[in-house]
């Protein structure tokens, strides 16, 4: 445990671990778990918890190996120590001579998805202070300015530390903090021959801001999918031999992508291993992946996990995956069998439960996909998150109205201006461009491009009939009275018998973090419901 780090970790670990933990009082008389940590997780003494993922789990138990070696767990550059897992970087600067007394009102750490500056002194509010250099510069690679955070803090010793959190765009290791080469991609200029060729436009993340100190609030809550289980996971197999156990979650490669347009890969799964059991879960959404109890013992402070790709040779019953060669992400967990239980055990599960998880499919084709995204983001069709922010801008207003002598409430979603022309330049049906998922009292619309790409959901203000869901594209006058048009999606939704009366609102948007704790008592209501409708909510239906 490294002595610049008074239980930061440990109480966010305590609140992961989500159980009671074995506590201890330190000589300041602040209470901390009683936990032993490395680069994978946190061990109680009866449970290790699995929560990051080192950037040396590729090869660490390659005897002789040296792939890893220009990408270091942790080092120093020009005075900035840096520690590093898949998916954060942590920069540790010592505030001394000069730099001792600043305080957070001193400094202004500022923020792109690529650079980080830092200054400090008497015209740091009006943007003129004085640059700490080794922490100025451009970053390895890309990082989610939302997720990041900066923060003072003591060492054992009294020393002070300015600490800035990155968040990775992408799960991968990283050669060292700052980008050393002479040019860096995003300073490159675009420049279309033909209205074709479209412009990257510069998004409002890649420019510099200012960010407050301390962890952002409600950090949960933005750590949050708002995806369960049935969609992301296809399967779970496990395997043994005589020393070692592995537990392999087969994971679906669109939902996937979604997901991590959200949040890092990182922060997607948690699994705790005890002796004879293993719990993995979706983190922050609060979805139980799997339960298993194990035909044997294991030794949890060894376990280890990584992400990967296999081949998929014993696909469920009823797949309709055509494909001789099907891959599939997924993740990994390898356990080593305790003294005693060496040897095969004659299968691995005692007991395993899971959810009713979706069937694989296979993906479209390269081709199509990039046509699809192209419609979607001109300007950047293969960034993810980009695509992510595009979709949810695809909507640009929406007017919902109820029809009392039907007994049908109407939402009309206003389409992107830009949209009709797109389509036709890329030569895409817009009528296969949607999706639509309709449940009790949930709707999602999204947007197909190389993945579904969630454009709006949210909640009604009453019961409807999914079965008797009508949708359609239809034309829209800018304004009263103006000739110019833009496109619409009109859904129709019947009312169910016990919501006829008027509803006071018709449809309020939600957040994935709200999406998420809908969800949970309406699976709680209807357990043995299933299917890809699920999703939205588990009787629903996707038209």
């Amino acid at each position: 445990q490294d002595s610049r780090r008074p239980g930061g970790r440990l109480g966010a670990m305590a609140e992961d671990a989500g159980e009671e933990l074995p506590l201890a009082n330190t000589d300041s008389g602040e209470v901390v778990p009683q936990l032993d940590s490395n680069a994978l997780g946190f061990w109680d003494g009866s449970c290790f918890y699995l929560r990051s993922f080192p950037v040396w789990y590729r090869w660490w138990q390659v005897p002789n190996s040296n792939i890893a070696s220009g990408r270091p767990e942790s080092g120093s550059v020009n005075g900035v120590d840096f520690e590093q897992t898949m998916g954060r970087m942590m920069l540790w600067f010592r505030l001394e001579g000069r730099h001792e007394g600043l305080t957070e009102e001193d400094l202004c750490v500022e923020l792109s998805t690529w650079e980080l500056r830092v200054t400090f002194g008497a015209g740091v509010a009006q943007g003129k202070g004085t640059k700490i250099d080794p922490l100025c510069g451009e970053l390895f690679a890309d990082i989610r300015r939302k997720l990041s955070w900066w923060d003072l803090t003591y060492d054992d010793v009294g020393v002070k530390w300015l600490v800035v959190y990155l968040t990775k765009a992408l799960h991968k290791a990283w050669k060292g903090p700052w980008y050393l080469d002479p040019l860096n991609p995003h300073r490159k200029l675009t420049f279309g021959w033909t209205g074709y060729h479209a412009t990257p436009q510069k998004e409002e993340e890649e420019k510099l801001m200012k960010i407050l100190p301390g962890q952002p609030q409600d950090l949960d809550k933005a750590l949050c999918t708002g995806m369960s289980a049935e969609r992301l996971c296809t399967g779970v197999d496990g395997e043994e031999d005589d020393w070692s156990v592995s537990i392999t979650i087969h994971l679906d490669e669109e939902a996937v992508e979604v997901a991590t347009d959200r949040v890092p890969l990182e922060e997607l799964f948690s699994a705790d291993v005890r002796h004879d059991s293993l719990q993995v879960f979706l983190r922050n959404d609060g979805w139980g992946v799997c339960a298993a109890r194990f035909r044997g013992t294991v030794i949890p402070e060894y376990s280890s996990w990584e992400f990967s790709s296999v081949r998929r040779h014993n696909l469920p019953k009823g797949s309709l995956i055509k494909c001789p060669a099907f891959y599939n992400p997924v993740l990994r967990i390898k356990l080593s069998k305790a003294d005693g239980s060496q040897g095969l055990w004659g299968g691995v599960f005692e007991e395993l439960q899971t959810p009713e998880f979706a069937q694989p499919r296979e993906r479209m084709s390269w081709t199509e996909r990039l046509q699809r995204a192209l419609v979607l983001s001109p300007g950047a069709p293969l960034k993810q998150q980009v695509k992510t922010a595009r979709a949810l801008r695809m909507c640009t207003r929406i007017d919902c109205s109820q029809d009392t002598v039907t007994q049908r409430a109407n939402i009309t979603l206003h389409l992107d201006e830009a949209l009709e022309e797109l389509s036709y330049k890329y030569k895409l049906d817009l009528t296969t461009f949607f999706a639509l998922k309709v449940g009790e009292k949930m709707v999602e619309v999204s947007v197909i491009a190389d993945a579904e790409f969630t454009m709006c959901v949210g909640s009604l203000g009453g019961a409807v009939d999914p079965s008797k869901t009508t949708w359609e594209i239809i034309r829209e006058r800018n304004a009263p009275g103006d000739e110019k048009e833009h496109l619409a999606l009109k859904i129709s939704l019947a009312k169910s018998a016990g919501s006829r009366e008027r509803w006071p609102e018709v449809f309020t948007r939600m957040e994935p973090w709200q999406v998420s704790d809908a969800l949970r008592p309406a699976l709680a209501d209807a357990p043995e419901e299933a299917g890809e409708g699920g999703e939205a909510v588990k009787a629903g239906q996707e038209e």
